[in-house]
This record gives structure tokens, sequence and C-alpha cells, in this order.
């Protein structure tokens, strides 16, 4: 953790307010400029063109951000050499060139990035897989990607910045030793009211219900799990909200039939399902009819191979940091039916988003930490981690397994990945951390980052 997070940590909560805003405001610089502007419009024409249309622009994106990667990243340039792109005319041909996963990026990322670090948006990830990355953005890809973010929310009646919203993400806005039952800070910036996702107890849940209540928001966002807790404590309570969002968007999880049925029964709005990733994946999002809509101005998805549901992803807002036919490792079941959709765009177009897990680790306290939560813990962190994987067999503790690049890794990454456990877990949860020349995979073949046995 650094300087300026000590600091906040230190201050009185008004000027933690004041703090949080004034990091909302210099992030907007590089995220709603002209760049911005000029996309919401491109994106309100786009949405009534044809799927011809809209398929023919997809291919034309598509070359030219092959072009783009080849022409300015020297891993793109080495990894296509052998490949004719003068006969590379689209989707149709992506099958001609090799696939490439985190693992590849991250031991190449200095050749990967196509522009310095002076010049660009960086990112980190951590990653469902435990595998840490750095992604460098163009500004304007930046403000493309929320554009589209944005637009999604206003087709179904939420304008961003302009309406109050409520987030639950994994911020460190509340401080490890603090007393007070306040676990949101505000963000002037963009009218958003950010939620801890790291303090919700039964012994919490009612401040938590109490702040949703007094800044009756106009929309919901963030975790899934965390709203989900949310409403499930007020349904038991009969607690009633006293507002009516206009939606809620959930991210970073996978959204269940049971979970959405709670969220609007308890708060009597719709909730919107959405994909992405941190890397930049393209948008899957969900219209006012209940349909998941491949945004075909973003990228492109592909399976792997006929008969799984695993994914690749192009997609064209990665300038800084290109990603081709990427394995990205979530899996989407496609739906093949070609009919318009009855909101009246018609598009390319999903039957189930299934790659994220609801895999979470348990505070001392009992608060649940998600699977996104808990691959923060390495997003500070260069590109040094292979794989991780979280292991807790009781509460109040937590073995976190590192498979690491001992070429790169550094002692001292132990002490940055404890800071950040300290700032989600508390200082009831103890952390152990060893490094292992290999985390096994289960029988199946897969890989668990988050191995939790503890029953409550």
């Amino acid at each position: 953790m650094g300087k300026l997070q000590r600091l906040y940590d230190r201050m009185p909560i008004f000027v933690q307010n004041l703090m949080v805003s004034l990091s909302g405001y210099s992030k907007s610089r590089n995220r709603y400029g002209k760049a911005y502007r000029e996309r919401r419009r491109f994106l309100t024409e786009f949405d009534s063109k044809s799927i011809e249309e809209k398929l023919a622009y997809r291919d034309k994106a598509l070359v030219d951000f092959v072009r783009y990667a080849v022409e300015n990243s020297a891993f793109y340039k080495e990894l296509y050499k052998d490949v004719d792109l003068d006969g590379f005319t689209g989707v149709k041909d992506l099958i001609k060139l090799p696939t490439v996963d985190k693992e590849l990026l991250r031991a190449n990322i200095g050749a990967v990035y196509t522009l310095p670090r002076r010049r660009a948006v960086e990112s980190h990830t951590g990653g469902t897989t435990g595998k840490s990355l750095t992604v460098r953005g163009l500004r304007d890809d930046m403000m493309y990607r929320m554009a589209t973010l944005d637009h999604f929310k206003s087709r179904v009646g939420f304008e961003n910045r302009r309406m109050r919203r409520a987030t639950f993400n994994g911020k460190h806005i509340v401080p490890p030793h603090q007393s007070k039952k306040i676990f949101w800070r505000y963000n002037r910036a963009c009218r958003q009211m950010i939620f801890s996702s790291f303090h919700i107890t039964e012994e919490n849940l009612g401040a938590y219900v109490e702040g949703l209540n007094s800044f009756k928001p106009q929309a919901i966002d963030g975790f899934f799990t965390s709203m989900c807790d949310v409403a499930s404590y007020m349904e038991r309570k009969g607690i009633k909200p006293s507002f009516t969002p206009v939606a809620i968007f959930p991210t970073s999880e996978t959204v269940t039939d049971s979970g959405r049925a709670l969220l609007e029964r308890v708060f009597g709005c719709r909730v919107y399902d959405q994909y992405a990733s941190s890397e930049g994946a393209p948008f899957i999002t969900e219209c006012a009819e209940g349909r998941l809509h491949m945004e075909l101005s973003t990228g492109v998805f592909e399976h792997i191979e006929e008969g799984s549901d695993e994914v690749l992803v192009t997609s064209f807002l990665t300038r800084g940091t290109p990603l081709i036919r990427y394995r990205i490792g979530d899996r989407v079941e496609f739906d093949n039916s070609c009919t318009p959709c009855a909101c009246g765009r018609h598009d390319l177009y999903v039957k189930g988003i299934q790659g994220r897990r609801l895999d979470f680790l348990y505070t001392a306290e009992g608060a649940k930490i998600n699977a996104g939560n808990v691959a923060n813990l390495f997003k500070n962190l260069p590109n040094v981690v292979i794989r991780s994987q979280a292991i807790q067999e009781r509460l109040g503790f937590i073995t976190v397994l590192l498979e690491v690049d001992k070429a790169l890794y550094k002692d001292e990454y132990d002490d940055v990945i404890r800071d950040e456990f300290l700032h989600k877990f508390g200082a009831s949860t103890e952390i152990q951390i060893r490094h292992v020349e290999s985390i096994e995979r289960e029988r199946s073949g897969k890989f668990r980052f988050i191995v939790n046995k503890v029953e409550l």
C-alpha cells in the first residue's frame, strides 16, 4: 500500500470523502473527454444499423486492429511473421492466427505493449486465475469503453454522472481499524456512493441499509454477491427500501436466477447483466427485453473449439496491450438464432455467461470476500505472479500459495500482499504466504483459485 493510502487511513471521514472525490475528478479526465462524447454519438447511430452493416463494420475493425498490432507490437509482429495478412479479410480468417493466453502475454509483456508507460492509462488485474497482469491502454480506448458501458445503462433509463449510483466494489475506502459503522464514501465527481464490500457481516448490514436509504441511489452496481447479501438481509428483516432504483447492474460475478429474483423483489426494479473484463474484453450487455447482446463494435467472441463454451476474445479497444484470440478463461454459451430482438436492435446474441465464479473466502467475522477482491491482492504487483491459490480451512486464517517468476519476484512483494490483505480482511484474519514450485490442478484438469473448506 502506498503513502497516499496510509495518509487516507489516518484522515477523518469527511476528509476521506474529499480525497475520494478528488480521485474521481482525476480519473474523469481519462474517461469522459471528447473521445467519450464522440463515441456516445457513434453508438447511438450504430444501434440503428442492420446486422449486415454491423458485421461489415466488425470485419473492417478487425482487419485494422490486427494490422495495428503487427505495426506497433513487437510481440505480434513476431507471432504473425508466418501468417499471410494480405489475405486476412475479417472474422472468418481469425482461425489463421495463433491463440494467446495470460501467461504468454505476461512472459512477453514488454514486447506486447504498443506505447510507453508515460503515455498510457494503466490498469491492473489479478484475474480469477490469480495471475497478475498490468495492462496499458490508450486514453481514447478508455473513453470508448466507458462510453460503451454508459450507453448500455442509458438504454434502460440510467445516465451515469447525471443520476445517483451506489457501487459495491473493491476499493479500500474503510481503514482497517475504523470503529464507526460508516462503510461508504462519496465520489462527487460521478455522484457515486461507494460501499465497501469487505465489511458486509450480519452485524453491519443494518448500517448498509441505512446508508442506502439515506443516499437513495437511482442505480446500484458492483459485486453481485454483495448486493444479494444486502437484499437478503432486508428481506429477512422485513425492511423496505425508501427508494426505487431505475436499474441494478451487477459486475464481476455470475448472475444467478435466484439472486436476480431476490434483487428485483427487494428493490422493485430490473437487473441488467453485462460482461467485460479488466484486461479489456469485448462487451456483452443485457437489453430491456432480457436478451444478451454482443456489442459488435467492441470486438469478437469465438469458441476455442466446437462443442466447447470456453471463449477466445479479440477486443478492438485494447490498442495499448492488444488482445487477439486471447484465451481469457471464461465460458459463454452462444445463441445461434438470428432473429431481431424485440428491443429494436439486431445483433449476435448470447444465451448465458458461465465464466465468472461465486467462490469466496471469509473474514474472521464471517464477511464474504469474493474471488474478484481476492484476486486484487496481487493487482499492485508487477507481472511476477504466475499462479496463486487462496486456501481457507478455518475462520481467521488463510493460506496463499504463490507460484512466481523467481527472476523478477522480490521479497518485499510479500509485504505488499500482506498490506492488501489487511485492508480486505481486517486485522483479525491471519495470512500465511507460501512460495511453491507449482500449484496442483484438480483431477478434472481445472485450476481452483479459491479453495474454501469452511462450513458455516
